[in-house]
């Protein structure tokens, strides 16, 4: 079971014990991404995650490393369009230094001058290994292409934006958005919660709150266009897209079973067509993109350029198919018992069910229940799946990004 507590300056924690564990999973995540960036500071999100393991008032950022490699945790963050998280992985012997840590890096990191302008190479150094990456970078192109807005941007940003960021622009954005009431703390494991509680208040005893927290890039508007990407490359990397849904959207679970029919394994739809039979490409696959007010879904073929239209045709196909025929009743049984399967194994380490937890709180205000999520995945039908085919399965939503070395009149 899993309470939600608030500490005194404000601060929602979620708990969870799991008593059969020997280690303890913590997050502190942030309602914010690069999706509330300027356009004069692409990137600034990202970069700022790296700098707050630079180094603190008391700690350098070899310190930080060390003193968890000490106690044998793991420490990590990660920057998406709308969330930014911090997590350690712990022994449960070793809790207090692991929130210690992370509420010395998250209230009291300097900034300096000289580990910024360090960090902006280390993280251009990441955007350039990412464009030698064409299975990779085609996903940020097409975002890029397709999704008008913040939340169609590359999350690291370009060379020359992150270049161009300064040190008042990444301290303004921290003081901004990294506020007691825009976060979420959230531990899972071998705890217990009146414990846990007093060393939060202890160590996160800040108060820095802010009323901008509103979001003003969130639009989510599809421009349906075909776009060729050339790049000499040996493969041609495409992903072909239609309209997909919020994670709001009560079908979202009927979108997932159909992503998964199309494209989710090996006895797929896409991957026994293109592959198995006809042996166009060897990777193959779809995935949803989800933000709160809308979403994408694509499918992802690495090919080449003389089957690559050819490939295109055939998605198309199969989206139809679904739309005029629906599906049988062994593909929907076999996607649903997949997702769940999924779903359920996933939950078996502290860390997954701790993300889960604060994604859940963030997106929705509470912590979805497991057998909600059983409950809404065992209803989806034939019925809900041509309906929603139907909807998104329309040649006014499609769209495409093509890289490799293709000539745009062919």
């Amino acid at each position: 079971m899993y309470q939600i507590k608030e500490l005194s300056n404000g601060i929602k924690v979620l708990l969870e014990n799991m008593e059969n564990l020997n280690s303890v999973s913590l997050g502190v995540y942030y309602k914010t991404g690069s999706v509330d960036e300027m356009d004069t500071e692409q990137g600034v999100a990202h970069l700022l995650e790296h700098m707050v393991f630079k180094g603190t008032k008391t700690r350098s950022s070899k310190d930080i490393s060390e003193e968890i490699d000490l106690i044998g945790g793991h420490i990590n963050a990660y920057t998406s369009k709308e969330i930014t998280a911090f997590y350690t992985v712990t022994l449960a012997e070793y809790v207090e230094k692991s929130i210690e840590i992370l509420a010395d890096i998250l209230n009291n990191s300097t900034f300096t001058e000289e580990n910024l302008e360090k960090e902006k190479k280390v993280v251009i150094e990441e955007i350039r290994m990412y464009q030698d990456m064409p299975e990779d970078l085609v996903h940020d192109i097409n975002s890029e292409e397709i999704v008008s807005g913040a939340l169609g941007r590359n999350i690291l940003g370009t060379e020359e934006s992150v270049n161009s960021i300064r040190r008042e622009t990444l301290v303004n954005y921290f003081q901004k958005r990294y506020t007691t009431n825009n976060m979420v703390i959230s531990i899972v494991g071998a705890i217990d919660f009146d414990s846990i509680i007093e060393l939060l208040e202890k160590y996160f005893v800040t108060e820095r709150e802010s009323i901008e927290v509103a979001r003003e890039n969130v639009d989510f508007t599809i421009k349906p266009s075909h776009n060729i990407i050339r790049k000499d490359i040996n493969q041609v990397h495409l992903c072909f897209n239609t309209k997909g849904l919020s994670y709001l959207d009560k079908n979202k679970y009927v979108l997932s079973v159909i992503s998964n029919i199309l494209g989710g394994n090996m006895s797929s739809r896409l991957f026994q067509k293109i592959r198995e039979e006809r042996g166009l490409c060897y990777s193959v696959y779809t995935y949803v993109s989800s933000y709160k007010n809308g979403g994408l879904f694509t499918v992802y073929v690495g090919t080449t350029k003389e089957d690559y239209k050819e490939v295109l045709e055939m998605i198309k196909e199969e989206f139809e198919d679904i739309k005029n025929n629906g599906v049988r009743l062994i593909e929907l049984q076999k996607a649903k018992n997949q997702l769940l399967s999924s779903m359920i194994i996933g939950l078996e380490t502290s860390k997954s069910r701790m993300s889960r937890m604060a994604n859940n709180y963030i997106a929705h205000g509470r912590v979805l229940e497991i057998e909600e999520i059983i409950k809404e995945v065992n209803s989806v039908d034939e019925e809900k799946i041509v309906s929603l085919a139907k909807e998104i399965f329309k040649e006014e939503y499609y769209s495409s990004t093509v890289l490799g070395e293709v000539n745009e009149e062919n």
